[in-house]
């Protein structure tokens, strides 16, 4: 949508990608995004409404404009940080003029992405020149590093939160012996880091397994894999100690 001041947004509206194959012999066909994600169109959509509401409003910006540039990240780190790349210089080959290379205007902002991998890697780079990036998903508490990180903000509170939060609930209920699952990514071993750290500080907790969970794959197949070590670890239960004093905490995102 266009605007006087254009705004970014990056979303999981699909949650795999299909790489092409490589044959050296041909230019290779684009990434195709499958499986579609209900939870992170509505917040694709939730952006688009807002400004359409802030147009709407004579009272907020006066004079002036919004539009949104928004982009699918397919939950893969190569789109995700591609289209950053996009919205951060305004080179969208779909818009990009081949008489003088100039393309969409660069975004003042980007709202996104909803992943702490993803975040990290376009930050990195986006940091550089100030480029303000609001996540609302993003917690990994690596992302609160000001000198690294020194544009990058959230609507959401960091691990640091989480994990206090999981601890209180354990001691609440009297857990001890744990098992935890995390997945395979900067958000899962940085919780699974500060976690285990504080669960025998805090409450004299044991972790009883440590299971991590591939990042990224089918939500269908995740679950079934998710069962299947929670399943695997019961009957270790069977024979190792009383099953009633012992909970499994998953750490996925």
């Amino acid at each position: 949508m266009p605007g006087d001041v254009i705004l970014g947004g990056l979303f999981e509206v699909h949650f795999t990608s299909v790489f092409p194959e490589l044959t050296f012999t041909s230019e290779p066909t684009k990434i195709t995004c499958q499986g579609f994600d209900p939870l992170g169109f509505r917040h694709a959509m939730t952006m688009a409404f807002a400004i359409h509401e802030v147009n709407k409003n004579p009272n907020l910006l006066p004079n002036l404009t919004l539009g949104y540039s928004l982009y699918d990240n397919c939950a893969t780190l190569v789109v995700g940080f591609s289209a950053a790349m996009s919205l951060f210089n305004g080179q969208d080959e779909e818009f990009m003029l081949q008489e003088n290379c100039s393309g969409k205007p660069p975004v003042l902002g980007i709202v996104g992405d909803p992943f702490s991998t993803f975040t990290i890697a376009a930050s990195d780079v986006i940091s550089l020149f100030k480029l303000p990036m609001v996540s609302y998903y993003a917690t990994c508490l690596c992302l609160s590093d000001r000198r690294r990180f020194p544009s990058f903000f959230r609507t959401i509170p960091s691990d640091a939160f989480q994990v206090h939060a999981m601890l209180q609930i354990l001691k609440r209920f009297g857990w001890t012996w744990v098992g935890l699952l995390f997945s395979d990514d900067d958000y899962g071993h940085h919780v699974a880091q500060s976690f285990q750290s504080e669960l025998h500080h805090s409450i004299r907790g044991c972790l009883a397994y440590l299971e991590m969970l591939p990042w990224g794959e089918n939500p269908v197949e995740e679950k079934s894999a998710i069962k299947q070590t929670l399943l695997s670890a019961s009957l270790v239960q069977k024979t190792s100690g009383p099953a009633d004093k012992m909970t499994t905490v998953s750490l996925r995102k």
